[in-house]
């Protein structure tokens, strides 16, 4: 399934919307997107995955990069919309404690 990904701004905030799954196949996609608009939008970074209905291992481990480049370029970072299935594996191994959950 191919990955939908949009950027838009608001205020000083970059908000990345997702839609599809993120697996070992699309999440360079996502990390590559997500650093796109924290460097040329904002470094304050939020990413929308309400449309996203699967996330492996490998999306997680894109998620922490993105947390850790936008702490970097003093940002910030923060997750929303994450369905039942995705807070499920976040909370499965403490990512839930990690990262922002709106």
């Amino acid at each position: 399934m191919d990955l939908v990904l949009s950027t838009r701004q608001v205020d000083d905030l970059a908000i990345v919307s997702v839609g599809g799954e993120v697996d070992l196949e699309t999440a360079s996609q996502l990390g590559d997107h997500a650093l796109d608009a924290l460097r040329d939008v904002s470094p304050h970074v939020l990413l929308d995955l309400t449309d996203v209905t699967f996330m492996d291992s490998t999306g997680l481990k894109v998620l922490l990069s993105i947390q850790r480049r936008a702490d970097l370029a003093g940002g910030s970072f923060a997750v929303a919309g994450a369905s039942r299935s995705v807070r499920k594996i976040l909370a499965l191994t403490g990512l839930d404690q990690t990262f922002t959950l709106h």
